[in-house]
């Protein structure tokens, strides 16, 4: 009971990527792919949002350039292009479920964007996209967490184009103001890798 007491406590003081007020500014380095070498940078802007005491707006922002690199026959072809994305998130997230020395907050959502996207990076056409999301956020201590979700995402105009990426991010928070992040996602189908240092700003 004691143990129970005490966690609940932590649930209710420790800063979360969930239920808060908060921009994120980050930059991200782009590699892989499945047919051609992939190969970039970009930057994100994100915006989170109380939208009531167990959901949230999230606004996704992002843009970039990348290097396309095939190889044929020895022979190899370059090509560069834009990565444009621009979405909106609705975030239910699940809390105070306290589970082994740790705090857990389940989460489900719903996503609406635009893709501009010239040469496949996240999906291998443009256009406006669903996406259906999901995961933990594991709270550790005060300021330090970790997310671990997936997105299943595909465009409106062609259900079958779709792909499904990993989300994974570490969190500190160095004071109720600012905080940065690490973040590591992957697009499986299309394989390519986003790795993603970004500063987080609250006002809450």
């Amino acid at each position: 009971a004691i143990a129970l007491l005490f966690f609940t406590s932590f649930t209710l003081a420790a800063k979360s990527r969930l239920g808060e007020y908060y921009l994120g500014f980050g930059y991200s380095v782009i590699d892989g792919g499945k047919t051609v070498d992939l190969e970039g940078d970009a930057f994100q802007i994100t915006a989170n949002s109380i939208a009531s005491d167990s959901t949230d707006f999230i606004l996704n922002f992002s843009y970039g350039r990348a290097e396309s690199t095939l190889d044929t026959n020895g022979t190899a072809t370059t090509s560069d292009g834009t990565t444009f994305n621009i979405g909106l998130d609705y975030v239910y997230h699940y809390d105070e479920n306290v589970f082994q020395n740790g705090m857990f907050r389940p989460y489900v959502g719903l996503g609406l964007s635009y893709l501009g996207d010239d040469l496949g990076v996240t999906l291998g056409d443009d256009g406006f996209t669903w996406s259906f999301l999901g995961g933990t956020e594991i709270l550790f201590t005060d300021n330090f967490s970790f997310m671990l979700g997936g997105r299943f995402i595909g465009l409106w105009s062609d259900f079958g184009e779709n792909d499904f990426s990993l989300h994974t991010g570490l969190s500190y928070w160095i004071n109720d103001v600012h905080g940065i992040a690490l973040e590591y996602n992957r697009a499986f189908d299309q394989e390519v890798d986003f790795i993603t240092l970004k500063y987080l700003y609250s006002w809450q």
